[in-house]
């Protein structure tokens, strides 16, 4: 009995083990709010460091991203665009939310959803929340609060005659609260350095040309600037700044920031990651609570170079980053140039003991030339006659050794031409001086084993070459084998050759250059009244014999050219003239006359007036006649385009100046405010901004055009929920409508419609659209949405109760530069805009339009990109 139960126990455990592992692997949803956008610098390593830590912990999760995007935003559109993101997770069933930044906690926690008050919330890259926002019971994580005093005492440490320190805002929350921190040390640091100075400087409010001066100026030199949080004015001001900016925020490195203290984003959320493990496989936030990463010290190495700070200075500090490969591996360089050198030593003391091993084996080749000296002497008047041959002789005994080798053997092989030098050859073995090569073998004992053997001649093979043993020269020969006799008896072998590598190169040059050039050589039998082609002719125009007659010939020409070109080659077969060239039109393998040019003389005979045959080349000149009608095209467009030039630089100063004299004609009236009531003022600087937008917006135009010319106007497609596109463009637009004018939004009721698109340059149209519309409705409204027509397309429509466009102006809206109305403001290039990023999108956009009851117009894209892409 006790045996059964204990089987039954161990039944029971092993089926709930396996179910344990399975609820161990689940798959959680885990969201991740960014408080910045996807164009920041770091976005997608704390998307791998989350993802690090959840796997770390031993759990798999689906990581659900999403960006606040708070640099764009007010408080009032962060709160609503966090409620959207709230509902999304709620239907995604989210199971556990980590927030990256002050803003996305923040907003997060005061958006009025309650999600995060339902799941628990693990932060990370908080700095400057307060402790008591941080205290609800699901929220724990990690701070990166940064010390200002850390920061302080660096900047005196590498600048201590930079005794200005700049505390550089804006009005933005985060900002501020940084501000309050440094505001909290500056008292110690001041205790320890009274000769520093803190000035605060807000650029919201401040202007660019104050914020510019700061950094740019000749006091310059005597500052350095600390920036609580990071943003787009200092990536400008910071990359040629003439003080060091010491920086917060990670996102600083790479965008003109000196120094860095911050956590590196991939272990924040890696921290992150490995608490929200442990969250969802049943810890309780309480028992992690909320501590802080220290952050260390991260330099630019450029701006190290830039401000003469010596690398060795900021790294027992810090971490350095940018450095290099001349600067990292200083030490490995100078090692391999050391080797290097010893390497040449070693080549050099073994090249002079080759040297000196050659020279005693010559000196012993040379004491046995005089001592054969006496023999040598016999054959001398033999010698003699060899030498006056000019083809190349080499003669060998039966065992095929070396007997003799005449002089202009030894200038192919490039000897030394001397009697006791060539007497050293005697004796040595047939390959010692030379090879002959054929197809990459040595053949050289071959054939004269087989002219010795056979006793007969031996033709040396086409494509043959000697290659000389002592410099490993190669050249191509021609040439015979040949048994030498005696008596009737065979007692040698000779080979006879010459070095046929210049007249083989002129022969390829020659082949080459008629292939290349498309010229023909042929020539006429006056007798039999025939041409003879080259082979390259005969393939060119795919004829099926190499001979052809006059008449075949002749009917291969144009008939419009052959009366004349008859009549003159007729002369000269008659000797009357000497040579002709000309051009004509010839019948080509395609069935269409092609251009060629022919030039020929006549090759005289035993008469003068009677030539044996005439002799010519033929060359195809087609690529020249259409080179010169597509020069004849190109500069037709470049008159056309210089008259496009003038046209455009005539608009451009109008379309400039107007706008710009209005601002600066308002502009002097605003120096004396006492002369003018507030309402005056008031109006006069609505004056002002209102030319200011006008002119940016024909400067963004004209730049637009321009990367539509230069083709390289890029395009980012992904999915987005076209209502909440078209929520943002009335957010935008709602508050600019002239008085009497109501704008309205139009969508499918309960669509959430997603295509794959470029959302910028969708705004970008439509907004056009929208702004076209304003300048000629001055009352009803000017409406805008989409609606879904066709299956796969999506068609987007701007109506307003304006004007209206005449047929006339309807065929040439679309024109660069044409304006219905030419007092209205504008260059005439935003709709030219519009249709060219439609076309893009692999849509079209159309206008419907009556005089004075409105103008709609409708662009069509498709849902998908992929077959537009380039």
């Amino acid at each position: 009995m006790k045996n059964s139960f204990l089987f039954l126990l161990l039944v029971a455990w092993l089926c709930v083990l396996p179910a344990q592992g399975v609820e161990q692997q689940s798959n959680y949803n885990v969201l991740l709010i960014q408080s910045y956008n996807q164009r920041s610098t770091w976005h997608e390593r704390l998307t791998e460091g989350l993802n690090a830590g959840l796997k770390e912990g031993g759990v798999s999760a689906n990581i659900l991203v999403e960006y606040l995007d708070a640099d764009y935003w007010t408080v009032i559109p962060e709160n609503i665009i966090m409620q959207r993101i709230c509902d999304r997770a709620r239907k995604q069933k989210v199971d556990l939310i980590v927030t990256v930044g002050d803003e996305a906690y923040y907003t997060l926690m005061h958006c009025g959803d309650s999600l995060p008050f339902q799941l628990p919330v693990v932060i990370s890259g908080v700095k400057y929340t307060p402790d008591k926002a941080l205290a609800y019971p699901n929220v724990c994580g990690h701070t990166s609060r940064g010390n200002f005093l850390t920061v302080l005492e660096e900047s005196h440490r590498l600048f201590p005659s930079r005794t200005e320190v700049i505390c550089l805002i804006d009005n933005g929350t985060v900002s501020k609260l940084g501000h309050k921190q440094l505001e909290a040390v500056w008292p110690e640091f001041y205790r320890k350095h009274p000769e520093y100075t803190l000035t605060v400087l807000n650029a919201s409010e401040e202007g660019l040309r104050s914020v510019a001066s700061i950094c740019y100026d000749h006091s310059a030199y005597n500052r350095t600037v600390v920036a609580p949080k990071w943003s787009n004015l200092l990536s400008f001001l910071g990359r040629n700044s003439k003080a060091p900016i010491f920086a917060m925020q990670s996102d600083a490195l790479g965008s003109g920031a000196f120094s860095v203290l911050d956590v590196a984003p991939y272990n924040e959320t890696f921290a992150s990651g490995t608490i929200a493990a442990k969250l969802l496989t049943g810890a309780e936030p309480s028992d992690f609570g909320i501590s802080n990463m220290s952050g260390q010290l991260v330099y630019d190495y450029k701006q190290l170079e830039y401000f003469h700070v010596d690398i060795d200075a900021a790294h027992p500090h810090g971490q350095v980053l940018n450095v290099p490969a001349s600067v990292k591996y200083r030490f490995w360089m100078i090692l391999a140039y050391i080797a290097t050198v010893a390497v040449a030593l070693f080549l050099i003391i073994s090249i002079n003991r080759m040297r000196r091993r050659e020279s005693r084996r010559r000196a012993y080749a040379q004491t046995r030339l005089l001592i054969q000296n006496r023999l040598v002497e016999q054959r001398n008047e033999f010698d003699n006659i060899f030498n006056s041959i000019r083809d190349g002789l080499v003669t060998y005994d039966t065992d095929l050794h070396i007997h003799f080798i005449n002089h202009s053997m030894m200038f192919m092989l490039d000897a030394n031409i001397n009697d006791e030098y060539m007497q050293g050859y005697e004796g040595k073995d047939a390959g010692s001086i030379f090879a002959l090569y054929v197809n990459g073998e040595n053949v050289l004992p071959t054939l004269l084993s087989q002219a010795r053997d056979e006793r007969q001649l031996v033709v040396i093979p086409e494509n043959a070459f000697i290659q000389v043993r002592a410099s490993g020269n190669y050249f191509p020969i021609s040439g015979e084998i040949v048994p030498i006799y005696s008596g009737g008896k065979l007692n040698g072998i000779a080979i006879c050759c010459r070095n046929i590598s210049e007249e083989e190169m002129n022969r390829r040059f020659f082949k080459l250059a008629l292939e290349a050039s498309s010229v023909f050589p042929w020539s006429f039998d006056i007798h039999s009244k025939t041409y003879r082609f080259s082979d390259n002719f005969i393939n060119y125009f795919h004829l099926s014999d190499n001979v052809i007659s006059a008449q075949q010939f002749n009917a291969m020409i144009n008939p419009e050219d052959l009366p004349g070109l008859v009549e003159k080659y007729t002369a000269v077969c008659r000797g009357q003239l000497s040579d002709l060239s000309g051009d004509f039109r010839i019948l080509n393998s395609h069935g269409k006359y092609e251009w060629v040019n022919i030039h020929c003389i006549a090759y005289k005979g035993f008469v003068a007036d009677d030539p044996y045959m005439v002799l010519g080349v033929c060359q195809s000149i087609q690529a020249h006649k259409d080179a010169e009608e597509e020069l004849i095209v190109a500069r037709d467009r470049a008159l056309q385009a210089d008259k496009l030039k003038s046209a455009f630089l005539a608009n451009m100063s109008h379309e400039i100046r107007t706008p710009l004299n209005s601002i600066v004609g308002f502009s002097d009236l605003l120096r004396d405010f006492d002369a003018f009531s507030h309402d005056e003022v008031t109006q006069f600087i609505d004056t002002i901004n209102t030319n200011c937008t006008l002119l940016l917006a024909l400067i963004s135009d004209i730049l637009d055009l321009a990367r539509i010319e230069a083709g390289s106007m890029d395009f980012h497609f992904a999915d987005y929920n076209l209502s909440f596109i078209m929520q943002q463009i009335y957010d935008s637009q709602r508050l600019n409508m002239p008085s009497g004018v109501e704008l309205q939004v139009e969508i499918p009721t309960g669509d959430g419609k997603v295509i794959s698109i470029d959302n910028v340059r969708l705004k970008q149209v439509i907004n056009n659209l929208i702004n076209n519309a304003k300048k000629f409705t001055s009352q009803g409204y000017i409406k805008f949405g989409y609606t879904t027509e066709r299956s796969g397309y999506t068609a987007f429509f701007v109506e307003d109760t304006g004007s209206g466009i005449s047929e006339e102006n309807q065929r040439r809206i679309f024109e660069r530069f044409y304006k219905v109305d030419s007092f209205t403001q504008g260059a005439g290039l935003g709709l030219s805009i519009c249709q060219t990023i439609v076309d893009r999108f692999g849509g079209k956009i159309d206008v419907a339009s009556q005089r004075g009851k409105g103008t709609r117009f409708t662009v069509r894209v498709p849902n998908t990109h992929e077959e537009h892409e380039e």
